[in-house]
Formats: structure tokens, C-alpha cells, sequence
């Protein structure tokens, strides 16, 4: 329903008009609060004429609607690497060479640094000597235990040599599994004094060089290339919560348009400190304009999921901490308090205070009829019960 703006008529002589009008003022008493804006568009309120006096003052109305909105939510936040590693020796040693520099880009298992490798090319070589001499012992006791398992069944052997003869075999055997493990252990070790990347990445600090002891600290840190997020703090007052999914328009220096995007993970957590919760989205910048640390703002679109009434903006009212609009109610005008949720550009979300169907006063008559001013409404506007000039008389 297209709203009429006021007429000249109505800035002329307003207050004129609403002296003489007055606050329930006319003939007759007005109908009670509980009539429908249905009933206004009927028969006029008693004491108006179903015609409204020439040169009547033309006010906007609005009818309350049901619509799901959308909420723009601004977040601010930076950007992050989705995976940074800090990168150490896995094994004990003197740093031999940092293979890379800051900067650089590598790829999933390129060399970073190396240990020096002496110590665990002689840790190899001495433990596949010692798998060696326990395979030997092993198939030493196995054929002494055969050799004597056949003069016992001739009845010329003691079956307690025998036994002793078999557990010997036992623990051979058992040894060999043991240096197995350790052959294998320092060939592990010998592979691992050369640190390789674990992704594709870019490295972004260099903490040690040769010459110094590796131990648990970081030697590198090392950045996913590609793979950037926007982590945001979104306030927890927010007339719709952000679930994963919602638009994202992010906007950074040196971008001269907004980065498209969406919801990708909502924290359950609010932080007590600053009362907000974190949201993180996908980072798509071809360009290579933003890096990891670069501040953005953003802007979350979020949608309601269920219809609720709206109303129009200008029909809404606040005065002196009070949020009220004005219904017509049987052709008088009745301040009616509501609590608004989403904001939109010309239509606000109703919360309670008003329903489907309602009919209210909207423009610069808002906020300057009195409440229990009669009117006469009709078809996309409403006009004053009384004109103006006949009120000044």
C-alpha cells in the first residue's frame, strides 16, 4: 500500500487543528482500544461525517505486514593463516643447514633444515651389526636344539638338555625382533635429522641457524599458502544470531571491492570479556593482496528464518527512552509501545505491540499527532476528522 504524504494544509496549521481536536476531543465517546484496523476502514468513528471535511489535512499510514528480514551484522576481525606451524627438529642435534629463508614458498616434503647426521649414521650401522650377530645366534640355537631334539628321539640325549636347548632358541629369536626394532628405530631417526614440510606453504620466521642445538624449539614457522580465514568477533546483542551459511562481504585495505564470502564455522562460546563471540569465514583473494595479520571489516548478512510483523521506519517513535508507534483504532489514534528487532532500510521488525493487519500512523505525523486525535482513514492515507480551518474557528 503506496503511503500519501502530508499536505500543505497539514504544515499551515497543525497545531491549530490540534488544539481544537484535542485528545479524544468531539462529539461522542471513542470506541475502545481492542477495534481492528478493519473496522476503521468501515463506518466512521461516531461524531464523523463518512466524508471528510473539505481541505482535511492528509496524513501516512502504513499497514503492518508480515516479512523475514535481513539483519546486516558489522563484525570486525583479521586474517589468519587457516594452519601455522612452528616447525622443530623431531630428533637431538646440531643444526648442519636451514635450507630456506623467509619468504619462501615450498611445497608438501621439500627440505627445511637438516641435523647433523653423523651420530645417527653410527647409531644404524651399529645397531644392523648387533641384528646381525643375533640372527647368527639365533640359527646357532635352532640347529643345536634339531641336533639334539634327533639323539633324543634315539633315546641318546637327556630330555632337560633338550629344554634347555629350546628356550635358548626362544630368547634368540626374541633378540632378533629386538634389534630388528632397533635397526628400524635408527634408520627412523637418520631419516628425521632432515625436517621436510608437512603442506604447501610459505615460510614466515626463521628462529635458529647452523651451528645451533636442536632440541623442542622451533627452528621455522611455516604458513599455509592459499588458505586464509577471517576470524571476526561478532557482538552477542544482535537482533539475529549468525549460523554458518550467511553472506559475508569483507572489505580490506588495498582491495577496492569487497571480498564475497560466507559462514564457514560459528564458536559456541561467548567471551565474558568482551562480550562477543567468534565467526570464521573463507579468505579468497586471488590477488595476493591480503596476508595473514591484515585487518578487515565485514559485514554479515543474516537472515531471519521465520516472518514476523514489520512495519514501516518512519512509523516507528522514539521519545524519552520509550519505542511506541501510533495505531488507528476505530478512527482514533492510540500510542501503542512496541519492541523493535531488525532494522531495515525503510521497514522495521516488530517484536510485540502490534499485529498483522494493524493500520498506523507513519511520516512526520508520528511524531507530532497526540495520541486520541480522531481520523478518518482511507485508501493509502488517513485524513484529520477535522479540517484545519474549521478547527482554527
Amino acid at each position: 500500500m503506496r503511503p500519501v504524504r502530508c499536505t500543505a494544509g497539514l504544515a499551515l496549521s497543525f497545531g491549530l487543528a490540534l488544539a481544537a481536536i484535542g485528545c479524544g476531543g468531539g462529539e461522542g465517546t471513542p470506541p475502545e482500544a481492542g477495534a481492528t484496523a478493519r473496522d476503521a476502514e468501515g463506518a466512521p468513528p461516531p461524531g464523523v461525517s463518512a466524508q471528510p471535511p473539505a481541505g482535511a489535512a492528509r496524513i501516512e499510514i502504513d499497514r503492518v505486514s508480515e516479512q523475514a528480514l535481513e539483519a546486516k551484522i558489522v563484525a570486525s576481525g583479521s586474517v589468519e593463516a587457516r594452519r601455522l606451524t612452528e616447525v622443530a627438529a623431531e630428533v637431538p642435534g646440531r643444526v648442519e643447514a636451514v635450507l630456506v629463508e623467509v619468504g619462501d614458498r615450498v611445497e608438501a616434503g621439500a627440505p627445511l633444515f637438516r641435523i647433523d647426521a653423523g651420530p645417527y649414521r653410527m647409531a644404524l650401522a651399529e645397531a644392523r651389526a648387533g641384528l646381525a650377530l643375533s640372527r647368527a645366534e639365533r640359527a646357532n640355537a635352532r640347529e643345536e636344539a634339531e641336533r639334539l631334539r634327533l639323539l633324543l628321539d634315539r633315546k641318546a640325549a637327556s630330555e632337560q638338555r633338550y629344554e634347555q636347548l629350546r628356550t635358548r632358541a626362544a630368547v634368540a629369536h626374541a633378540q632378533v625382533a629386538q634389534m630388528e626394532a632397533r635397526v628400524a628405530r635408527a634408520e627412523h631417526d637418520l631419516e628425521r635429522a632432515e625436517v621436510r614440510a608437512p603442506y604447501a606453504g610459505s615460510v614466515v620466521e626463521r628462529r635458529a641457524h647452523e651451528g645451533a642445538l636442536a632440541g623442542t624449539s622451533p627452528i621455522l614457522v611455516l604458513q599455509e599458502t592459499g588458505a586464509l580465514e577471517a576470524i571476526l568477533n561478532v557482538p552477542e546483542a544482535t537482533p539475529v544470531g549468525v549460523r554458518p551459511g550467511h553472506p559475508v562481504r569483507l572489505f580490506a585495505e588495498g582491495l577496492a571491492d569487497p571480498i564475497e564470502t560466507r559462514v564457514a564455522r560459528v564458536s559456541e562460546r561467548v567471551d565474558p570479556g568482551t562480550r562477543t563471540y567468534e565467526v570464521r569465514c573463507e579468505v579468497a583473494d586471488p590477488s595476493g593482496t591480503i596476508k595473514a595479520g591484515s585487518y578487515v571489516r565485514a559485514e554479515i548478512i543474516a537472515v531471519r528464518e521465520v516472518a514476523r510483523p514489520v512495519v514501516a521506519r518512519a512509523a516507528v517513535v522514539t521519545r524519552d527512552g520509550r519505542t511506541f508507534v501510533l495505531r488507528i483504532e476505530d478512527g482514533v489514534v492510540r500510542e501503542v509501545a512496541v519492541r523493535v528487532g531488525i532494522v531495515g532500510d525503510d521497514r522495521v521488525e516488530v517484536l510485540s505491540g502490534l499485529a498483522p493487519g494493524d493500520v498506523v500512523v507513519s511520516g512526520e505525523a508520528a511524531r507530532r499527532l497526540p495520541e486520541g486525535t480522531r481520523v478518518r482513514v482511507g485508501e493509502g492515507s488517513a485524513t484529520l476528522a477535522v479540517a484545519p480551518a474549521e478547527a482554527a474557528s
